[in-house]
């Protein structure tokens, strides 16, 4: 039974040794394929970074015969875990309150509500100055072309005026002379003549400047 298992030892002794030395071996062979450049630089470098030759304890980084170096962005050896600090159960975390301040309500600044009102005053001022300045621009521009059409034959006239609106026609017709306006009327569709008329008689005429117009 003793002779068994030395002889089993002795196996496993001699299959170490043989591993070992085919080891030594290829890695005396790498070296020497990388001596007389048989391999190239980079595929070296690659095999490096890809089989870790740098932890190698004789040829690897800080080896006795150190050739591999360390590929960048790799620790090597790596750092030692720091010990962690245990916490005592007795101690307790201070909570510190923090004490936000109540909102305030800001305070209404009523030099600035007065300065509002009188910029809504006057901007209501100008808004009516200019319409009185629209307004009067307006009626200079129908006394013209009142002018212009007392100048023309009642059949022209008639058919000018005969796509403009009614309440324009009508401000027109009541600037123009009386004898001339007729004779314009006379001309026209009947239908329309029929309505001008009757506004012209009931006196309805819409402003052509409204405060909508400024909005």
């Amino acid at each position: 039974m003793a002779k068994k298992k030395g002889s089993f030892l002795k196996k496993i002794l001699i299959g170490l040794f043989v591993i070992l030395f085919l080891l030594l071996l290829g890695v005396s062979a790498l070296a020497a394929c990388i001596y007389y450049d048989v391999i190239s630089k980079e595929r070296v470098d690659q095999a490096n970074e890809l089989v870790g030759l740098y932890r190698l304890p004789v040829i690897g980084a800080g080896g006795q015969f150190e050739y591999f170096s360390v590929p960048e962005g790799v620790v090597w050896p790596p750092p030692e875990p720091e010990p962690e600090t245990e916490s005592k159960p007795d101690e307790k975390p201070t909570q510190v309150a923090a004490t936000t301040p109540a909102p305030t309500e800001p305070k209404k600044d009523e030099k600035k509500d007065d300065k509002k009102s009188k910029d809504v005053k006057v901007s209501q001022k100008e808004i009516e100055e200019q319409m009185k300045a629209r307004e009067a621009a307006e009626k200079k521009r129908i006394s013209k072309l009142a002018r212009i059409y007392d100048n023309m034959k009642p059949e022209e006239a008639a058919k000018a005026l005969n796509d403009v609106s009614l309440d324009t026609v009508v401000l027109i017709l009541q600037k123009m002379n009386e004898a001339n306006a007729g004779q314009v009327i006379a001309k026209m569709d009947p239908a329309k003549a029929a309505r001008v008329t009757q506004m012209l008689f009931d006196g309805q005429q819409r402003r052509l400047t409204l405060p909508s117009d400024y909005q």
